[in-house]
């Protein structure tokens, strides 16, 4: 009996798939006029926005680009930034 940590990871010729959807332009980033409301994290269809050390922030690996985030925002505390720019 083996033991596992989770899913097996689908691969394709180059490594891990990643689904297209994925591939986002941009990936928004959360801004110090972020109140915690968290009416990003209830929006969010990929489940990108996590909180982390009393703030909130966008995972680049699982932000498709949507931008609903952005959209539901009160305090216009997202902002969409280049993909590039993230770790």
């Amino acid at each position: 009996m083996s033991a596992r940590t989770g899913p097996a990871v689908p691969t394709g010729p180059t490594g891990p798939a990643v689904p297209a959807a994925r591939a986002a332009p941009a990936v928004p980033t959360v801004n110090d006029r972020c109140t915690g409301c968290g009416a990003c994290l209830l929006t969010c269809p990929e489940h990108a926005v996590r909180p982390r050390g009393g703030a909130l922030f966008v995972r680049a690996d699982l932000c498709t680009g949507c931008l609903e985030c952005v959209e539901v925002c009160p305090a216009d505390a997202i902002d969409e930034a280049p993909k590039e720019s993230h770790p």
